[in-house]
């Protein structure tokens, strides 16, 4: 390990860890893995989280380290002992405090998490980080799990088949309100469609609670399921296209789908399985922002939704009744 590393890290000395920044990238290159280490040995300690001189000797030093890798593209080398650093803080408390202030060692996680899942497109170091990342989705840290999705959604571009693993966690912090993650679904369902089937009526369950944005994903979801044969395929795939139809405010395309919703609605009103997710779908026309030509659509719409449901077809959700509006 260089010598400056070496006193500033075994002596904990605050007062020349700035000296760092003073070396180049590549003088310090191979020392990292091992002042990684060193870091995790200090960060283990018992007193480090009331320690302010540890903390801060420790959030320089990994500033300068995850800059050198960055910077000489390192990544791949230095990669175990960054992830051995940032699975050993799961096993400290990473909740905020009262005032919303982050613990050390979430502090740690933190500062490290980019400079391992800007990565994503590295398999040696995902097939690594993976397995790690998806375990602070459910550690009481809202920040680091929104960023962990945001990281994790990339992953699932070019490496879906490493999360696909985790999917039942991915699922589950879905279904707790983590509704970012679901545009990681269409890509692992092709890998590991069972723990999504299972939870397929909860996911769709989401829908009137989520953003306009996530609703696609949702749909693009279903819409994949669809083609696997696991749900009715017709109703999926215009459900999907009404989506798309509202998403670019084309009334034509609005009216034309949801007469086709309301189709397959009277077709099937002996089945309320299978015309939940048309119900959901028909509710997205009246999802806050839209757009005023489609005004008279969806007081059509409503209108149908509100008969149907006086004669005992179906049972329309509450936002759509008149005494609600």
């Amino acid at each position: 390990m260089h010598q400056l590393f070496r006193l500033v890290l075994g002596q904990k000395d605050l007062s020349r860890a700035g000296d760092l920044f003073s070396l180049d990238d590549s003088e310090i290159e191979d020392s990292l893995t091992e002042a990684l280490e060193q870091i995790k040995i200090i960060s283990s300690s018992s007193d480090y989280q009331t320690n302010n001189n540890d903390q801060a000797v420790v959030e320089i030093c990994i500033t300068r380290i995850t800059t050198a890798i960055r910077e000489t593209e390192s990544i791949e080398k230095h990669a175990k002992a960054l992830v051995g650093l940032w699975d050993s803080c799961l096993e400290r408390n990473l909740r905020p405090s009262g005032k919303d202030e982050d613990t050390p060692h979430a502090k740690i996680a933190s500062d490290i998490m980019s400079c391992i899942l800007q990565n994503y497109n590295r398999p040696p170091v995902m097939v690594l980080a993976i397995p790690i990342a998806v375990k602070f989705l459910h550690r009481g840290n809202k920040e680091l799990c929104r960023n962990m999705s945001n990281y994790l959604s990339l992953a699932a571009i070019t490496k879906a088949d490493l999360l696909a693993d985790h999917t039942e966690v991915i699922v589950k912090s879905i279904l707790q309100g983590n509704a970012m993650l679901l545009r990681v679904l269409p890509s692992v369902y092709e890998k590991q469609p069972q723990p999504i089937n299972r939870h397929l009526t909860d996911l769709l369950a989401l829908m009137s609670h989520l953003e306009q944005p996530e609703q696609y994903h949702l749909l693009r979801l279903l819409h994949v399921a669809a083609k696997k044969k696991q749900l009715e395929v017709g109703f999926l795939g215009f459900g999907f296209h009404f989506l798309q139809a509202f998403s670019f405010d084309s009334p034509e395309s609005c009216r034309a789908t949801c007469a086709q919703c309301f189709s397959y609605l009277h077709h099937h009103h002996g089945h309320p399985g299978k015309i939940v997710v048309v119900l959901s779908v028909l509710y997205t026309c009246f999802a806050p922002g839209a757009s005023l030509e489609l005004e008279a659509t969806q007081i059509e719409t409503k209108g149908c939704l509100e008969a149907g449901s006086r004669n005992g077809l179906w049972r329309a959700p509450t936002c759509l009744r008149s005494e609600d509006r």
